[in-house]
């Protein structure tokens, strides 16, 4: 439901069910137009920051895409290929080292 406020001194008016709503602060009566609008609103109508970082975050390139692996010569223990990609992640805390992350470049064994 909608808000309506008092065309005199711009108080909130209270939610009234007949045509009219009185004003609490200066008296004066108001018409109610709320008993005769339709508001349609959807999440876009209100702008966020929150929304927005969200959005920024969603289209943000996943940090184990392919070009961020680098090559190494090391031999597959699946297939035996000479080229093996890595990656490192940090995902503990930072006194900790980080995880590297092996894929085979012929076989896509982990």
């Amino acid at each position: 439901m909608g808000v309506q406020f008092c065309a005199d001194c711009g108080n909130l008016l209270p939610i009234s069910q007949t045509e009219q709503a009185g004003c609490e602060c200066c008296g004066s009566v108001n018409q109610n137009k709320l008993l005769e609008s339709v508001s349609n609103s959807s999440t876009n109508t209100f702008p966020s920051e929150l929304r927005d970082r969200r959005g920024v975050v969603k289209r943000a390139k996943p940090a184990h895409s392919a070009d961020t692996w680098s090559t190494i010569d090391v031999k597959c223990p699946k297939c035996h290929a000479n080229k093996v990609r890595y990656t490192t992640l940090q995902l503990r805390s930072a006194d900790e080292g980080s995880t590297v992350f092996y894929s085979c470049s012929e076989c896509s064994e982990r």
